[in-house]
């Protein structure tokens, strides 16, 4: 308790100092966006124009509407624009008569260290709830007789971290421990966060789940937000020096094209693609030992495999309401407060916590990564 009452006293000094820092150091690094949703249509908010995220993320530091103006040397009419945009989108809200302050969870540098450090040693005890539930999960896995081709360390990755601690997951712990409607912003309901990322060993991290719509299937990738690498997100030039991606060929067709020849090397193992696709696989770690690290999954299979969660799914939620009292008290004595809900911040905090337990069950080997921290599957529509 000692250690956590700390912690909270860290949270305080940060809060007090940040709005003493110099505009230019408070943006130092890049922020990226994160959102959470459990609607079919995605938030559609591109906050990289018009300085909106700079503006939210020097709300968030408590700088003042003239320093903001005259740093980015704006007008009344455009601050009023930009600031409109934001508070119609829900994104900010008023504070003080005389300014605004971010509704959004702005996680910077320095209340992210401390609140990582809070956050982890709950991981680590976490972790030991997929520990003890592993042996029901590998007998309920074992029962799928189509995925007895796959051995289970091969889809590990995929069970004990993204359907375990992500996937329905995180829509029963919305529904059974945050038990709030999910923040509406604009046409969307969806929680927001900005983090600062600059020094990659301290700051925070999430895991995420997303999907790449393709024809026929998807590209589905469970990947922590230091490192989501998979062929949709392969650049020109990687795709042409891994790959030797013709010139005449866009990106979004030839990623579609190496997808399929994976499908392939799924379906049958004596299938070559070409030397040139074949080496590429090698390199960027798809391929190892003559197979494929990205597997194909039918759309039944996948389903029956996201249904692993409820394995673990009320021992989670006993987990966070027996902390709650805990949660509050850190929340009540941080900058957070006044900005986001409460039920808001424990959404990322719940995903900074099993972003811990993951990297846990990794160290301990119950979960094996091929390469990085990004598990890609293929499934079928």
């Amino acid at each position: 308790m000692k250690n956590i009452a700390l912690i909270i006293l860290t949270v305080s000094l940060f809060a007090s100092c940040s709005n003493k820092k110099e505009i230019p150091q408070l943006l130092e690094g890049n922020f990226s966006m994160h959102t959470i949703t459990f609607e079919e249509d995605k938030p559609n908010i591109n906050l990289e124009k018009d300085n909106l995220k700079d503006i939210l993320v020097l709300l968030h530091h408590r700088k003042t509407p003239l320093e903001i103006k005259k740093h980015f040397k704006m007008n009344d009419s455009i601050w009023n624009e930009r600031t409109n945009f934001l508070f119609g989108e829900g994104l900010i809200k008023k504070f003080n008569d005389s300014s605004f302050i971010p509704t959004i969870f702005v996680l910077d540098e320095e209340n992210g260290i401390a609140l990582r450090k809070f956050t982890d040693s709950l991981g680590i005890e976490m972790s030991g709830i997929a520990i003890d539930r592993l042996s029901k999960i590998k007998e309920a896995y074992q029962k799928i007789s189509s995925l007895k081709n796959i051995p289970f360390e091969n889809l590990s990755m995929l069970v004990l971290g993204g359907v375990v601690h992500d996937f329905e997951q995180l829509r029963i712990y919305q529904e059974q421990f945050i038990k709030a409607f999910v923040p509406q912003r604009g046409n969307t309901n969806y929680y927001m966060c900005l983090l600062q990322n600059r020094r990659k060993e301290s700051n925070p991290k999430f895991y995420e789940t997303l999907y790449y719509n393709y024809p026929a299937f998807y590209l589905v990738s469970f990947a922590s937000t230091y490192y989501e690498r998979n062929i949709a997100t392969y650049s020109t030039s990687e795709l042409t020096r891994d790959f030797e991606k013709p010139v005449t060929e866009s990106d979004s067709v030839y990623q579609f094209y190496l997808l399929k020849e994976i499908i392939k090397l799924n379906i049958n193992p004596d299938y070559k693609p070409g030397e040139n696709i074949y080496n590429g696989f090698v390199k960027t770690g798809m391929v190892v030992n003559e197979k494929s690290t990205i597997h194909f999954l039918t759309k039944e299979d996948f389903e029956k495999v996201k249904t692993f969660y409820s394995s673990a799914s009320q021992d989670i939620i006993n987990y966070f309401e027996n902390r709650q009292t805990l949660f509050v008290k850190w929340y009540l004595n941080s900058p957070y407060r006044e900005e986001t809900s409460y039920k808001e911040w424990t959404m990322w905090v719940y995903k900074m916590i099993t972003a811990k337990a993951v990297d846990v069950l990794a160290e301990k080997s119950y979960i094996k990564t091929f390469g990085g921290n990004t598990a890609a599957f293929i499934v079928e529509k």
